[in-house]
């Protein structure tokens, strides 16, 4: 199995362990799964392109370079990433940061999307990982 399989894996195995931990209502870790999930999904977006970068900024920042300003990605989809980073952010570091059910179920439905859209762009579907 190639490195974008396998990171496009490994996104739907965290959009996976978030709708678990959503079910347990562990609504804090549940936003890291789902930006994790859109993490690997855009890491195997830029290595479809030989980029790589093994920092979250960097991640985000060669997204939007590559693939938001070339319009191969829309702004909006993009933003959905920024947005969980920020979330995780919150959620890993700030103790008074309080994770709603809402919040992590948003979280999940908007990785679901940005993955939705990574593998349109790479074509692939789900049960051709």
């Amino acid at each position: 199995m190639n490195e974008i399989n396998q990171l496009i894996n490994l996104a739907f195995e965290d959009l996976e362990t978030a709708e678990f931990l959503f079910a347990g209502q562990r609504y804090r870790t549940c936003l890291s799964r789902a930006y994790y999930a859109m993490y690997y999904s855009a890491q195997a977006l830029l290595l479809s392109e030989n980029i790589e970068t093994s920092t979250h900024k960097g991640v985000i920042k060669l997204v939007n370079i590559h693939f938001v300003r070339t319009n191969q990605l829309d702004h909006k989809i993009f933003k959905l990433l920024n947005d969980a980073y920020d979330l995780r952010q919150l959620g890993d570091y700030s103790p008074n940061f309080t994770a709603t059910s809402l919040s992590a179920r948003e979280a999940i439905d908007n990785a679901q999307i940005f993955i939705n859209e990574i593998n349109k762009i790479l074509n692939l579907e789900k049960d051709n990982r």
